[in-house]
C-alpha cells in the first residue's frame, strides 16, 4: 500500500514537472517560462501580424490583402498541411512573409509524450524548410501549450520560442468580423498578434471571418500609427 501510494505522488510529480512549461501560456506563468509574446516595443513603434494553422485554401486571399496594404506578416505553418499543397507555403514564402513552425500535427503537447512531441517538432522542421527553402527560426507549438520537451527542443533548434499579446479568438463557432476584431482591440507597439488563415482545427469556415475582420483591424493599427512587421523584424528591433 505505502509502495504503491509512493509511486502515485512520483508519477504525480513527473507529470507536473512535465507539464510545468505550459504556464507560459499565462502572463504570470512567464515569469518562469518566459515565451515571446511582445517585442521591440522600446525602438521601433510596430507590432507583428501572425497566422497559424495554415496554409490552406483561404490563405492566398489573405496575401493578397496583405499585398494590397503592403504589409509583410509571420505564417505559422503546419506540416501536414504543407504536404497537402507545397504550392501554398511556396507562394507565402515568395511574397516575402515570415515563416515560422508550428507543428507537424496540431496536437495538444500535453497529450504527447517526449518522443512524440520532439519526433514532431523535427517532421514539421524538415517539410516545412524543404518546402518553403528558408530557415526557420520561430516556433509556436499547437493552442500555444508547452511541455517540457517541447520547451527544451525548440532552442535545440535554434528557434525562439513565440505566443502573443492579442487574439481574435477566431477560430470560435460563434466569432464574427466584429468580434474578432474587437477583441483585437488597438494594439501597442510591440504587441504580436495571434489569427489563423485555416479553419481545418477550429470551427468550418472561420477563417471567412479572419478575412473580413482583417481590414479592420489593419485600420485600427494604422490608427495607433504602428507599422507592421514580421515577428522577425519585430524581434531585430528590440
Amino acid at each position: 500500500m505505502r509502495a504503491t501510494r509512493q509511486t502515485l505522488i512520483l508519477a504525480s510529480s513527473l507529470l507536473a514537472v512535465y507539464s510545468a512549461p505550459a504556464v507560459s501560456f499565462m502572463p504570470a506563468g512567464r515569469l518562469f517560462f518566459p515565451a515571446i509574446t511582445r517585442a521591440g516595443a522600446d525602438r521601433k513603434a510596430a507590432v507583428a501580424l501572425t497566422f497559424d494553422d495554415g496554409p490552406d485554401v483561404g490563405t492566398e486571399e489573405f496575401l493578397d490583402l496583405l499585398d494590397e496594404a503592403g504589409i509583410q506578416a509571420t505564417f505559422f505553418a503546419v506540416g501536414e498541411q504543407v504536404e497537402r499543397a507545397p504550392a501554398r507555403l511556396r507562394e507565402v514564402a515568395s511574397r516575402g512573409h515570415d515563416i515560422g513552425v508550428h507543428c507537424y500535427r496540431h496536437r495538444n503537447h500535453l497529450r504527447l509524450t517526449p518522443a512524440q512531441t520532439v519526433e514532431d517538432m523535427r517532421r514539421a522542421r524538415v517539410i516545412i524548410e524543404e518546402v518553403a527553402e528558408v530557415d526557420t527560426r520561430l516556433f509556436r507549438p499547437p493552442y500555444g501549450v508547452f511541455n517540457l520537451a517541447s520547451w527544451l527542443e525548440a532552442p535545440r533548434q535554434g528557434w525562439e520560442r513565440v505566443l502573443w499579446a492579442r487574439w481574435g479568438r477566431d477560430w470560435e463557432r460563434r466569432a464574427t468580423p466584429r468580434s474578432i476584431s474587437e477583441k483585437v482591440g488597438y494594439p501597442q507597439a510591440g504587441d504580436i498578434i495571434l489569427l489563423h488563415d485555416s479553419d481545418r482545427y477550429a470551427s468550418p469556415g472561420s477563417w471567412r471571418n479572419t478575412l473580413a475582420a482583417l481590414p479592420i483591424i489593419l485600420e485600427h493599427i494604422s490608427d495607433s500609427n504602428l507599422q507592421m512587421l514580421p515577428v522577425g523584424d519585430l524581434l531585430e528591433t528590440a
